[in-house]
């Protein structure tokens, strides 16, 4: 998965996008994403922003949770122009903010993502990484730990979203800048880990027994026992780039470890698909966000 102790190389993208950006032609011209493979649904829901991440410009999407109420999306460049604040009363609060894995772009994971706010009921925000997507920039490591806090900013200071009311969550490549971000924002309401590693090199180098640590990357290992809040692993048994053992040697790391989830016959790419995955996302989150969010959940129908 990573071939750089720098760089997330450009063969592990999606070559081209699999989106681009567009602008609809009446209104207040707001901008979407538009799939440009065959195979990419469209998600009108997800209202796109363009943030600032150092000198980059990288392309974030917010879906908001069910139960949200209706309107139309923000414009990717002035959020203040919207005709509905997403941080509104009237808007759902509870946020997952999701950092995907290293050969899948914002494009991509939309369909996941709508599906995820409506069977979680939270807002779903997710971004590309520099080089990644429509995002602006080379993709490095270095880079992605300001992509996340750009988008953890925007949504405190544009979208009026608490710390306390949002969950990193981390997939793959994602746990290196999301476990970089909790550990440094000890107010968040909870982290998910999915199929992540230890350290960059330790997924490249599994019988080395000394890793020369200026060359490492994302040393997940090193900041998991930082993170304050709880932090929930999931990794399929049968994970064939990351080995589960990275994901169970980062719960024993944890401070607040939850109940993590190792799913029978999953891989690296097929987790999602396990039958427990939904439900352990909801317990998870009843766990972080409360009683509050778990009646939200029973309001829509869903059994806990």
């Amino acid at each position: 998965m990573l071939r750089s102790s720098s760089v997330l190389r450009a063969p592990f993208l999606p070559q081209p996008p699999s989106y681009k950006l567009a602008q609809h032609g009446d209104g207040q011209h707001e901008t979407y994403i538009e799939p440009v493979k065959g195979h990419t649904k469209r998600v009108p829901r997800a209202q796109v922003y363009q943030l600032a991440s150092k000198k980059e410009t990288i392309v974030a999407a917010f879906i908001p949770g069910a139960g949200a109420a209706s309107g139309s999306s923000n414009p990717g460049s002035n959020p203040g122009s919207s005709s509905r604040n997403p941080g509104s009363s009237a808007a759902v609060r509870w946020t997952l903010v999701h950092s995907h894995g290293n050969a899948v772009d914002l494009g991509e994971m939309l369909p996941l993502y709508e599906e995820l706010a409506r069977l979680l009921r939270c807002n779903v925000v997710s971004y590309d990484y520099a080089g990644y997507g429509c995002s602006t920039g080379k993709p490095a490591a270095s880079q992605t730990l300001a992509d996340i806090a750009a988008v953890l900013r925007f949504l405190q200071t544009e979208l009026g979203k608490r710390p306390e009311d949002t969950v990193l969550y981390g997939q793959s490549v994602g746990s290196g800048p999301t476990s970089h971000l909790a550990a440094a924002t000890p107010s968040l309401a909870g982290v998910v880990l999915h199929a992540p590693f230890l350290s960059g090199m330790r997924v490249l180098n599994p019988g080395w027994r000394h890793w020369p640590s200026a060359l490492d990357i994302f040393p997940n290992f090193r900041l998991v026992p930082k993170i304050k809040c709880p932090v929930l692993i999931m990794h399929g048994l049968e994970d064939e780039v990351i080995d589960v053992q990275h994901g169970r040697q980062l719960h024993k790391l944890c401070k607040r470890p939850s109940e993590p989830l190792w799913a029978p016959r999953r891989g690296h790419q097929d987790l999602e698909a396990s039958p427990e995955y939904i439900p352990r996302l909801r317990r998870f989150l009843v766990e972080c966000w409360g009683d509050e969010y778990a009646a939200h959940l029973r309001a829509g129908g869903i059994k806990l």
